[in-house]
């Protein structure tokens, strides 16, 4: 599997090792490099990144207390590893360090408790997202 450090707000590769990430294998994004963008979703935010080619990615989100996102499907697997905060993913609730999985079709909404992150890995994006 390929992939590619995440890309800026204009789709922009982000390479910090130079100008073939296809070449690259190690690599480190600082905190002071994360490019946070907002969702679709009032008081969420995300910072992708890796990105795979096939519309996978790992990010970091950012979800402020009392948002929501609404009732969704996923395309592939989702992983989440809860960094901060509470949050309720479907039936379970997560706070730092737990981790959930939802498999390929599975549904779940999300609700934040506090203002909370995580760091999640998905097989497949969700359209819009």
């Amino acid at each position: 599997m390929t992939g590619r450090p995440a890309g800026d707000a204009m789709g922009a590769a982000y390479n910090p090792l130079g100008e073939n990430p296809e070449e690259t294998t190690m690599f480190r994004i600082g905190s002071e490099e994360r490019n946070w963008v907002p969702a679709k979703q009032a008081g969420v935010e995300r910072a992708v990144l890796w990105e795979v080619e096939g519309g996978g990615r790992t990010s970091l989100i950012r979800v402020a207390k009392g948002s929501t996102i609404e009732m969704h499907g996923h395309l592939g697997k989702e992983e989440v590893y809860m960094v901060s905060g509470r949050i309720r993913v479907g039936e379970h609730e997560l706070s730092a360090g737990d981790y959930h999985h939802t498999s390929l079709g599975e549904r779940h909404d999300l609700e934040a408790f506090e203002d909370s992150m995580f760091f999640a890995v998905t097989e497949k994006v969700i359209p819009g997202r």
